[in-house]
């Protein structure tokens, strides 16, 4: 369990002063007497554990109302089970987490404040075979958008973009948030397959193509209502060497 310690959690009703209280009147442990270590488990309950854990086994259940201490954001709805979520301390950062028993649903905490946008399920792929691995591909939603996994990842890694053509065929299954990119060119005037991709600068999903590996320069975004192709510069001729 992602247990938040203690020193981050306040009551909901806490004044200016509680923090200063909490630190002064420890849990102690009826077994030992030895001051207790403090965790939340959720927002109504409080867990202390002995500090001489594990050689002492004394611990208590405390119930109140809880919240994470320096957020006062509301909590937001779960966008799978309708459940609250509240934000909680896990190995890599604040996250929001579903209160509901069984729900896992978890969504980023962005540097605003915010929470994340919610991710789609992911999508099988059975027909699309990975290249470098035995398995089969997952279509994801990540903080780059969409792409492609090894439906066995983080176990076998594999990941590429995907192209438009393949998410066609699964048009009922990818988030609506997405379906702008069902009318996006499936290929180039040369015909190679346009494949999606992120840009970091704009934070939006465009299209383009490669050749070996290596961008054409072909490209095209969806602005307003349309896509707007932007066609692959020329590459100057060589000049031709002058005769002696």
């Amino acid at each position: 369990m992602n247990l938040i310690h203690g020193d981050e959690v306040v009551s909901v009703d806490g004044d200016d002063e509680e923090e200063s209280r909490i630190l002064i009147n420890k849990h102690r442990c009826k077994i030992c007497d030895t001051a207790m270590d403090s965790y939340l488990i959720d927002e109504q309950r409080k867990l202390h554990i002995c500090g001489n854990n594990p050689d002492c086994s004394g611990f208590e259940v405390e119930q109140g109302s809880y919240k994470i201490k320096g957020y006062d954001g509301p909590v937001i709805d779960c966008d799978k089970c309708g459940a609250e979520m509240q934000l909680k301390t896990g190995r890599f950062g604040k996250f929001f987490g579903c209160t509901a028993e069984g729900c896992k649903n978890t969504r980023k905490l962005l540097k605003s404040g915010e929470a994340a946008p919610p991710k789609m399920d992911p999508v099988p792929m059975p027909e699309l075979a990975c290249e470098k691995v035995e398995d089969t591909y997952v279509l994801r939603d990540g903080a780059s958008g969409l792409f492609l996994a090894a439906s066995q990842f983080p176990r076998k890694r594999e990941t590429r973009a995907p192209k438009i053509s393949e998410l066609l065929p699964h048009q009922s299954e990818i988030d609506p948030k997405y379906s702008f990119l069902f009318s996006a060119p499936v290929q180039d005037d040369e015909g190679n397959p346009s494949i999606v991709r992120y840009s970091r600068k704009t934070k939006e999903q465009y299209v383009m193509t490669e050749v070996d590996g290596k961008a054409t320069g072909w490209r095209a975004f969806y602005q307003g209502n349309s896509w707007v192709v932007e066609a692959a510069k020329a590459k100057p001729k060589a000049k031709a060497k002058a005769k002696k």
